[in-house]
C-alpha cells in the first residue's frame, strides 16, 4: 500500500553529515518502498536532501511552501507537485491533509512546532496516524527526556510508545510508519472527547474566530 509520508525536518544549511545522510536514507527508503514524500517544499538543508534523494530513487515528491519562501528562491522546483500557500498555517494544513503518517528528522524551531502540533492533535484523539521520530546521533534525546518528565509529573498523559514511536534509522522509521499508529488507551468519540464522563481540560479550537462579544 502506498503511503503519503509527511516529513518534518531542518531547512538549515551546513549541518553535520550524519543528519544529511539520514535525510538521504529516508528519501531512498520512501521511494524504494513506493511511498510518496510530502514535506515543506524547500530545496535547502535536510529538506533538499530528502527531496532530491526521493527523486534520485524514482519516487514522488509533493512540496508545500508559502509564497514568501518561493519569493526567496527556496522552493524545490522539480517537485512533482508544488503547492504554494499564502501563510505558514495554510502550509501545515495542506501537509496534514495529504499525510498518512508523520516522520520527524532533526530540525529547529519550525520542525519542533510542526511536530508538537501533530502530537497534540493525536493526544486529543483528533487524528489516528503514526508519528515517528528519527533519533539520529541522539538528536531527540533531550526532547524525549522532557516528554518523559511531563508524563511523570502529570502534565501529559502519553509519551513515547503510545503517542509516538522512536526509530534509530530511516529504515526503522518507515517500518513504523507502515505498521500504523501505536494503540492509545481509552475510549474516545473521534472528536477528542472521552466517551465516559471524565474531567478534561477545555480545549480551545485555534481555528475558531475570536468571540468579539467579550
Amino acid at each position: 500500500m502506498t503511503l503519503s509520508v509527511c516529513v518534518f525536518c531542518a531547512s538549515a544549511g551546513g549541518l553535520p553529515e550524519a543528519y544529511r545522510a539520514a535525510a538521504r536514507d529516508l528519501g531512498a527508503e520512501l521511494a524504494g518502498r513506493g511511498h510518496r514524500l510530502v514535506y515543506g517544499g524547500g530545496n535547502v538543508g535536510l529538506m533538499g536532501e530528502v527531496a532530491r534523494s526521493v527523486h534520485t530513487h524514482g519516487g514522488t515528491v509533493v512540496g508545500v511552501i508559502p509564497q514568501g519562501l518561493v519569493d526567496r528562491e527556496l522552493a524545490y522546483d522539480p517537485a512533482d507537485e508544488l503547492l504554494v500557500t499564502t501563510t505558514m498555517r495554510e502550509r501545515k494544513a495542506e501537509m496534514d491533509a495529504r499525510a498518512d503518517a508523520f516522520v520527524a528528522l532533526p530540525g529547529g524551531l519550525g520542525t519542533l512546532e510542526e511536530l508538537l502540533e501533530v502530537l497534540t492533535l493525536r493526544q486529543l484523539r483528533l487524528h489516528d496516524r503514526p508519528i515517528v521520530l528519527v533519533n539520529v546521533a541522539g538528536y531527540w534525546d533531550p526532547f524525549l527526556s522532557m516528554v518523559a518528565d511531563m508524563v511523570d509529573q502529570g502534565f501529559a498523559p502519553l509519551g513515547e510508545g503510545a503517542l509516538f514511536q522512536v526509530a534509530k534509522s530511516a529504515a526503522e522509521a518507515v517500518d513504523l510508519a507502515e505498521a500504523g499508529p501505536a494503540p492509545i488507551p481509552g475510549a474516545y468519540d473521534g472528536r477528542g472527547a472521552p466517551v465516559e464522563a471524565l474531567e478534561e481540560a477545555a480545549v480551545e479550537d485555534w481555528t475558531a474566530e475570536p468571540d468579539r462579544r467579550k
